[in-house]
């Protein structure tokens, strides 16, 4: 930090310690223990964020982000600075630990007052929030301690949801490629297995291209962006018509306006020429414009069998007009399970608009050794010192498949925990790793991918199911791979895509194998 920033700091820390009467004694115990503030502003009344480093140790030793966030507030926490948290991560360029929040106030010293844990636990939100107050005797435990405490207490594996900023491990290089792509000006459609993390690795990029995009509830302050992301999930949207995708698209638009603090708000109710209009003025002003376009699927299959959304290829012609227009300017990621619907010559009757027009990228597992670093700095975050032997088996029955992994690791540490629960760092997890996969292998997560995956590849890719099944059952899987049209086959190049099929030694995933070999048998018996 700069002369000058040093001094707003100290300026800004002032402030803190006279407003928030325990300021100066947090920031006192805060500098004691190692913590170095980084950031500090109000942002409501008797409210304020504060940002620091923790000690290399601590950062080290339980998997933090580079910085951690602190809430402090004199009165009671509100549910609405926890939201105003979560913004704060992506205003911060993802520096900060999306699943983590120091929160501090003294409502617990008032009469009638709950304790702050208790309050916590009441407000909505999956991240863990540690409650760090002064005790009954006024004296601060230090942080360090608290955190030692309280961070094993929360399983942060069990993550389903697209992960963002310190959280998305493993992908640097798939990051960076997409945003070459997208700063390009390329329509790019990123494919892969439902739960493969493709949301959160487009987050990764549009988050840091335009923050706006990513923050849920508009507040006063603007947000710099380098671009105008329009963000929608399809499986939301109006399906009836293309006209009422467009609206739901103009809405999405206005809800990234109002978050930026920019004052224009694109017409409703005007369909895809209200959108042609929006997305003009967005680069007349000589913003990048970027559509991201999550589940793309569904504006092909829409339910009860109806097919494609009619008129889906004016959608698409648009933005390839726009983009053919402003060269450079105007790009297009789409978010899904393949490329298949965009690989037919023609839409709605018309030439495809993107056919051969779209960059696809395969988004497979987790390769070595990023599959256990994640283990890994996950598992110290909760106590577990993941060992070879762990890691090695974690990658035999996952594959590398990101949710899998983490349920791995979640079902490690049950397991853990069940025959060493007064461990709270530290604990050697080879030991235990191998009556963890019976856990693994309970788990509806893992049961929900499988079935997937079969009934993806049974419906869709039949050369792919039998090969798969071939192989599980197949004692030569290079005689199977013969039998399936070789290495070059539509079968094997199926399974490669969606990181199958371990390319050395043609082996597949054991959960996968496991999941064929004990239980489709018995849904094909149900099912005939």
């Amino acid at each position: 930090m700069n002369g000058r920033g040093t001094k707003t700091l100290e300026h800004l820390l002032r402030r803190f310690a006279e407003e928030i009467h325990f300021g100066a004694v947090m920031l006192e115990v805060l500098e004691k223990d190692g913590f170095e503030l980084t950031h500090a502003r109000p942002v409501a009344p008797r409210s304020w964020f504060l940002r620091a480093k923790p000690p290399q140790h601590i950062q080290e030793g339980f998997g933090l982000a580079p910085e951690l966030l602190f809430i402090a507030v004199q009165g009671e926490v509100q549910s609405r600075d926890l939201q105003r948290a979560a913004n704060e991560v992506v205003r911060s360029g993802l520096r900060l630990d999306g699943n983590l929040v120091i929160v501090t106030d003294d409502g617990h010293t008032r009469d009638g007052g709950w304790p702050l844990n208790d309050r916590l636990e009441r407000m909505p939100g999956r991240d863990q929030r540690v409650a760090w107050v002064w005790g009954g005797d006024r004296i601060w435990r230090p942080l360090s301690e608290v955190l030692r405490q309280s961070l094993p207490t929360y399983d942060i594996f069990e993550e389903r949801d697209p992960v963002r900023g310190h959280q998305l491990m493993g992908r640097d290089a798939e990051v960076m490629e997409l945003r070459t792509r997208v700063l390009r000006g390329d329509a790019v459609g990123v494919f892969g297995l439902r739960k493969s993390g493709k949301t959160s690795l487009v987050r990764a990029v549009t988050d840091w291209l335009d923050p706006a995009s990513g923050i849920k509830t508009p507040d006063e302050e603007k947000v710099a962006s380098q671009a105008c992301v329009l963000w929608v999930d399809a499986e939301g949207l109006d399906l009836a018509t293309v006209e009422g995708v467009a609206d739901d698209m103009l809405a999405a638009l206005g809800r990234r306006m109002r978050a930026a603090g920019v004052s224009y708000e694109p017409l409703a109710g005007q369909g895809l020429a209200g959108l042609k209009t929006a997305a003009q003025a967005i680069l007349d002003q000589g913003l990048r414009l970027c559509f991201a376009i999550d589940e793309y699927d569904f504006l092909f299959e829409r339910a009860g069998n109806l097919g494609p959304v009619p008129g889906v290829s004016r959608l698409l012609g648009l933005v390839r007009a726009l983009s053919q227009q402003q060269q450079g300017a105007v790009s297009l990621v789409l978010i899904g399970r393949d490329p298949e619907h965009l690989s037919v010559p023609q839409l709605d009757g018309v030439p495809n608009p993107l056919l051969a027009g779209l960059t696809p990228m395969w988004l497979g597992p987790l390769r070595a050794p990023h599959d256990t670093e994640m283990l890994r700095k996950l598992g110290r975050r909760v106590g577990l010192a993941v060992g070879h032997e762990t890691a090695a088996l974690a990658r035999t029955w996952t594959g590398g498949h990101p949710l899998l992994h983490r349920q791995f690791g979640s079902a490690l540490r049950d397991e853990v925990r069940l025959h060493a629960p007064g461990a709270l760092q530290k604990e050697p997890t080879d030991p235990h790793c191998a009556r963890a996969v019976e856990r693994f292998l309970d788990r509806p997560a893992v049961l929900e991918v499988d079935r997937e995956i079969i009934a993806l590849l049974s419906k869709r890719y039949p050369a792919a199911y039998t090969l798969l099944l071939d192989l599980v059952e197949s004692r030569d899987p290079q005689a199977a791979m013969k039998r399936s049209s070789g290495s070059l086959g539509p079968g094997a190049r199926v399974l490669r895509n969606f990181g199958l099929l371990d390319e050395a030694t043609l082996a597949l995933p054991r959960h996968l194998s496991w999941y064929v070999e004990t239980l489709l048998p018995t849904q094909t018996q149900v099912a005939v």
